[in-house]
């Protein structure tokens, strides 16, 4: 009875490490004029070659079209300030959208950079000037835990209140 526990929660666990490792992740990084999206399944796994749609805030018809890079970077230039809308489809079934917020300091170049010594602006800007990592499940870890738990344990109590009513209606 252990030996059958044990094995339905290996096999609740194996399932849940797959399907994590195919919810499609994000890196943004906004470095003026430009925003960046790096997509991936895992650090090793990156969306190569998915097909992209930009839409500009409030708009219906695509701002920008392409795919990834053979590493999952995408990289476009908002022209207005808003929520931009990146859909990504790898075409084998995963697809996503990601809402990208852009404010109009951003859009207008305004990084203080005028404010640094040329040198030092330089270097200063060889970092992004911001970086973003969005989870494709949007859900903290914690959480995703607790309801793997409560998933298997719920499962596992299925499966022994089944056994239990098999075993009385066998011995009465």
């Amino acid at each position: 009875m252990l030996k059958s526990t044990l094995l339905v929660f290996a096999a609740f666990i194996a399932s849940g490490l797959t399907a994590a490792a195919h919810s499609i992740n994000f890196e943004v990084e906004r470095h003026a004029p430009a925003v960046s999206v790096h997509s991936y399944f895992t650090r090793t796994s990156p969306l190569a070659g998915a097909s992209v749609v930009i839409y500009a805030p409030g708009e219906d018809q695509p701002y920008q079209t392409g795919r990834t890079d053979r590493r999952g970077f995408f990289v476009f230039v908002p022209s207005v300030a808003g929520d931009w809308v990146f859909e990504i489809d790898d075409e084998r079934g995963h697809r996503d959208r990601l809402e990208i917020s852009i404010d109009e300091n951003f859009v207008r170049g305004v990084t203080g950079r005028e404010e640094l010594p040329e040198e030092e602006a330089e270097d200063h800007y060889a970092e992004p000037a911001e970086k973003e990592t969005v989870s494709a499940a949007r859900i903290p870890f914690f959480y995703r835990v607790v309801f793997g738990l409560a998933l298997i344990f719920g499962i596992t109590g299925v499966f022994y209140g089944i056994r239990a009513k098999q075993s009385a209606s066998k011995t009465e």
